[in-house]
This record gives C-alpha cells, sequence and structure tokens, in this order.
C-alpha cells in the first residue's frame, strides 16, 4: 500500500526524466516484490536506452543500449507484446550485458510501452526465479505510462512555460465544392478573410511593447493581390473557385522548403488559401479555444494571431523558428513557443494534455500531476 501511494503521487516536481524513470521503477519494484525494475526508452537513433532503473548501480544508466528487436526487451518492443521468460539464460532472445550481471536474476518479464498504437520504449522486472503470474504481467501492463511522460527537447523562445490541451493545426483545404461560383463570391471570400486578420494584426500591434517585423511580414503577404489575381486567372480559364485555390496552394506549397522570407511567405500564403476556401465553401475553418495549445509544422502567421486572439498558451512546432512567421509573432507577444520537434505528430494526439518549458527546451506530453503543477508555477 505504501508503495501504491508513492506511486500515485509521482515524482517530485521539475525532475529529470531519468529521475522521474527511476522513481517510476522504483515503485514498481516494490508493489510487485522485484529486485530489478528498469525502464527503457526508445530515442531517435531506434534504439533502446536504459533511462531508468531500480537494483541496478545508477552508473549503467544511459550506457545500456538494444536495437528494436536484440534480446528479451527488443523483442517485446518489436512485437508490442509482453514476453515473460523464466531463465533467460537458456533463452536464444537472451542478450548478456557484462555490467548488469543479469544472469543472477535470469526470470524476465518485459513489457511495451506504447503511445497513438506506436513502441516508445518498455519495462522490465527481472527475479532470481520464474514463473511471472499473469495477474502480475495485467498489472503492470494497467501500470505503464501509457503515453505518458514523453519528453522532447528542442529550441524553446525563453518565454516560460505553458500548459494546455493539443489542438493540431490542419493544413488541409476542405473538400472540393464542384460548383461553379461567381466571380464575386470568389473576390467576397478573399476580402472578408483579409479583413478577420488585418484586423487581429491591429490588435496585436497594439498589445506589442515594440514593432515586430514578422507581424509586417504577414500584412504585407496578406496585401499582396497577386495572389487572388491569380485565382481569378484560373477562374476565367473555366476552373471551378475550389480547384483554382487548391492549385495555387500546390504551386506555393512547391516553396516549402525555400529558406528565410520566401519559405515564410509561402507558409502564410498557404495559410491564407485555406482560411478563403473555406470561407468559400461555408464550411467552418478550424477553430482554437482557449487554454489549447498549437501543434504544428509550420506555424503561419494567420494561424498564430487566431491563436492568440482565442487565448491559446503556447505552441510547439515541428520546424525551425525562422521557417514560420507564427514563431516570432507569439514570442513577441510573450507566449511559449518550442521548436524543432520533428517527432510530436508522432506522439500527441487530438486532446492530449501537453507542458512545455521554452526556458529549459523541453516538451512533455501527458505530465504527470506533479509535472503538471510545476508547470502552472
Amino acid at each position: 500500500m505504501q508503495a501504491a501511494l508513492r506511486f500515485a503521487a509521482g515524482p517530485s516536481p521539475g525532475g529529470t526524466l531519468s529521475a522521474g524513470l527511476c522513481f517510476l521503477c522504483e515503485q514498481l519494484a516494490l508493489m510487485t516484490g522485484s529486485p530489478i525494475a528498469s525502464a527503457y526508452v526508445l530515442e531517435a537513433s531506434e534504439e533502446l536506452v536504459l533511462r531508468g532503473n531500480w537494483g541496478y548501480q545508477r552508473e549503467v544508466i544511459g550506457e545500456v543500449r538494444l536495437k528494436v528487436g536484440q534480446g528479451i526487451t527488443g523483442t517485446c518492443v518489436e512485437t508490442m507484446l509482453p514476453v515473460t521468460v523464466d531463465d533467460a539464460r537458456v533463452s536464444e532472445q537472451f542478450e548478456y550485458f557484462p555490467q548488469l550481471a543479469e544472469e543472477r536474476f535470469p526470470a524476465f518479464l518485459a513489457v511495451p510501452l506504447l503511445s497513438g498504437g506506436r513502441p516508445r520504449g518498455a519495462l522490465v522486472l527481472q527475479r532470481e526465479s520464474g514463473p511471472f503470474s499473469e495477474e502480475l504481467t495485467a498489472l503492470i501492463e494497467a501500470q505503464r505510462p501509457e503515453g505518458a511522460h514523453l519528453i522532447f527537447k528542442g529550441a524553446g523562445n525563453r518565454r516560460g512555460r505553458a500548459l494546455g490541451v493539443a489542438t493540431l493545426l490542419s493544413r488541409a483545404l476542405p473538400r472540393r465544392d464542384p460548383r461553379q461560383a461567381p466571380p464575386e463570391a470568389l473576390t467576397a471570400a478573399f476580402a472578408a478573410v483579409r479583413e478577420e486578420i488585418l484586423q487581429l494584426a491591429e490588435r496585436a500591434r497594439a498589445a506589442l511593447a515594440e514593432p515586430c517585423r514578422a507581424l509586417e511580414e504577414i500584412s504585407s503577404t496578406l496585401q499582396d493581390v497577386r495572389v487572388e489575381e491569380r485565382a481569378h486567372e484560373h477562374l476565367a480559364a473555366g476552373v471551378p473557385p475550389a480547384l483554382a485555390l487548391e492549385r495555387i496552394a500546390g504551386e506555393v506549397a512547391r516553396s516549402l522548403g525555400s529558406q528565410g522570407p520566401a519559405g515564410r511567405r509561402a507558409v502564410d500564403i498557404e495559410a491564407f488559401l485555406g482560411a478563403v476556401a473555406h470561407r468559400l465553401s461555408g464550411i467552418e475553418a478550424q477553430r482554437v479555444r482557449r487554454g489549447e495549445l498549437l501543434i504544428s509544422v509550420h506555424l503561419p502567421g494567420l494561424a498564430a494571431l487566431r491563436g492568440w486572439a482565442a487565448g491559446v498558451t503556447g505552441a510547439v512546432c515541428a520546424t525551425a523558428p525562422d521557417d514560420s512567421t507564427g514563431v516570432p509573432l507569439l514570442t513577441a507577444l510573450g507566449l511559449p513557443v518550442m521548436c524543432g520537434i520533428r517527432q510530436i505528430f508522432e506522439s500527441v494526439s487530438q486532446g492530449d494534455r501537453v507542458a512545455l518549458d521554452s526556458d529549459a527546451g523541453e516538451v512533455m506530453v501527458n505530465p504527470s500531476a506533479a509535472q503538471i503543477a510545476a508547470a502552472r508555477r
């Protein structure tokens, strides 16, 4: 009971990933009567790295590494199923590490850690003898931190911490409308979106302590009439408006790999076209609510302005800070943003709780109660 209560309380606030996993291992070892408990994390190198342990010397943490499919632990991650072995010494799957001297504890139970249907690591219990009961296997599977406490490192904008519900920004245009809308409808859609965003830009400008170049880039892009003229050229050639916007978006997408102002401009134009397409089709654009945290590949200025006005708490971006105008804009407005988190879409689902620390350069997915409390301070 004592171990269960400590497990529920979670690790100490502000602790590192390794400290949290060592705490988890300690409590699991006490709860299950196992002398050894280990936590392996599947890292970007596709290696399973020992990041938490109870029972071995602390020096082994970070030193033991496995490939997926290697050893008993790697097999459980590869198959995404628990693996139990009564005596690993006679198992073909056993991978020996001299620094662990695992022959002292040959009975293994390895349980995969999953998030979003993908393997993220493994929990391993070891004893002097087996077997591990089915009830114990079920208990460990129930206690494993499913999708929790995943921590990613990236580039923070040093605007403090944020906690929010993940909202994944979509770049998809609405389903194509085959109807031939009149040119006036297309003109009205461009005008309505342009007016909305320029009004938000004025609100942001009033809130800023000093001029923001990114905000001026956004405004300049919206007021450039060449994109609208291109859409009307397609319309004059008999192309339906929705398809015309798709084609222009495709042309723009080819510029997304560009660096500097050209790449940022392409990101903003693509978002602008998406907003116009939603307005033209009568389909409501993706709504962002207070308390949510933006998750995006690029962060267009349009999305950043809408999010700021709606009361988002921050943003996480898969690409670099200089690749979109939304990042410097939210930075100037004082919101925390993390960039360069390329794995974020593999690990976060719509509605997940996300905490970020833009000073420490960390993003936590489904943080513990203790980590949530720390993020709120």
